[in-house]
């Protein structure tokens, strides 16, 4: 088992070794420690703009939150002894560690189903206090909070898109809550340029440095973060406007919530489960228990992402972003999109469904010339093999090994995942893979 163990003062922390990772929190790593990891560092400046004292309860989840992401980054995979599950052991100070300590297992449990990891909690006392609020009269431009009623998720995808649209078509004032990376931060300012309505933003980057040179890219914790920073937004919403409780917004069309795996191989690696129903109900238990006043809801968990864009509410704003937009889960690579992955397939797919053209240019406008090359056509086939299985196979079943669902919505999970195949089915008809 791999210890990390996280403080604030990295006289503090232990020397690395090579079952320990010290890992300095909400800080830079210190000239003086080589061995010394960090995450978190522009947290406690971004949560000051806020403007209000948030409170301990978010700001112990946002603590939990970045520690896993350290360890998710921090500690391989391919060294673990099946090359992928590794177990973790996470040494952290809270500023009510008993509170925590109370939930700790069911913690462990969100954090395996997301990540397929070993988890283990050793909350201890001295954590990091709320930062004290920047006010107006000392000069720092704070975010806006009075009047706005709801927090949503805000990645510069083409899901969070069409959610921040039909929000503010619906007359609702969001607070937009972002992962502040270089590259994401570019879209989502694109696509918020051309928003009509009452919002304001909140952004936050975990900014992850290892001491070491290597790191792990499977960030199968990502979501948890995104939740945290958007529970810290809530609690300051909620305390600025008197709320009795705020609404957590996550926009994902139900078919990638689910992420039912294609094919049998996609269960372990291929089979991320960011926003899937079980991950978001277990993270909402915890919350009542911790008392987080925020209730997490995603409006599209039974729309397929074609019904999503054809039943956008503001179609000329979502045209007029929508080439701002990234859905790639490679393009970080290379500042394009592939068009052949899981997730463009989807989105080409559900952009076909909604009679909506986009000018994005593809490392592979041609799909076709992937089913030609044995190193990248992997996704494309595993699709492929789906679509052919689809009126063979128990769908409600099929749609339970990605994770436990509700026995009384089965119905509906099976319908949207259904429904996406059909709106990739009519993509690879019309360009020529079907």
């Amino acid at each position: 088992m791999i210890t990390l163990v996280f403080n604030e003062d990295h006289t503090q922390l232990p020397a690395a070794s090579e079952n320990t990772i010290p890992v300095q929190l909400y800080g830079l790593p210190s000239a003086e420690r080589a061995d010394v990891s960090a995450i978190g560092s522009p947290a406690l400046e971004r949560i000051k703009r806020l403007g209000v004292e948030i409170t301990t309860q978010s700001m112990d989840f946002l603590s939990i939150a970045l520690a896993v992401t350290a360890a998710d980054t921090f500690v391989r995979r391919e060294d673990s002894e099946d090359g992928w599950t590794r177990a973790i052991r996470i040494a952290l100070p809270l500023a009510e560690p008993d509170r925590w300590r109370n939930v700790s297992k069911r913690l462990a449990s969100a954090f395996h189903f997301l990540s397929g990891d070993i988890w283990e909690f050793d909350f201890k006392e001295g954590g990091t206090l709320t930062p004290q609020p920047y006010r107006r009269r000392d000069r720092y431009q704070l975010i806006r909070l009075r009047g706005l009623d709801s927090v949503c998720l805000f990645s510069g995808g083409l899901d969070s898109a069409v959610g921040v649209i039909d929000l503010l078509k619906d007359g609702r004032k969001p607070l937009f809550v972002s992962h502040s990376y270089k590259g994401d931060k570019t879209k989502q300012d694109s696509v918020a340029e051309a928003l009509d309505g009452r919002f304001a933003r909140f952004s936050i980057n975990a900014h992850p440095i290892s001491a070491n040179s290597e790191t792990d890219i499977s960030m199968r914790t990502r979501s948890c973060n995104f939740i945290a920073f958007a529970a810290v937004a809530a609690g300051a919403l909620q305390e600025i406007n008197r709320l009795e409780r705020v609404e957590l917004i996550v926009p994902e069309n139900g078919f990638i919530s689910i992420n039912a795996p294609l094919t049998s191989r996609r269960i372990g690696s291929l089979s991320t489960r960011t926003t899937h129903p079980y991950f978001i109900s277990s993270i909402q238990e915890i919350f009542r228990a911790v008392e987080i006043s925020c209730e997490i809801i995603n409006p599209y968990q039974f729309k397929t992402k074609g019904q999503m864009i054809s039943e956008c509410k503001d179609q000329s704003t979502l045209k007029a972003v929508v080439d701002q937009t990234v859905s790639c889960s490679h393009w970080k690579r290379s500042n394009q999109q592939c068009g052949y992955c899981v997730p463009c397939t989807i989105r080409r797919a559900s952009l076909l469904a909604g009679n909506i053209n986009e000018v994005n240019e593809y490392q592979y406008p041609d799909v076709t010339r992937v089913m030609t090359e044995p190193d990248k056509r992997d996704d494309l086939m595993a699709l492929c093999i789906a679509i052919s299985k689809r009126d063979s196979r128990n769908i409600p079943l099929w749609v339970s090994e990605s994770g436990p669902l509700p026995a009384d919505k089965i119905d509906e999970y099976s319908k949207v995942f259904t429904g996406g195949l059909e709106e990739v089915e009519a993509y690879f008809r019309l360009v020529g893979i079907l």
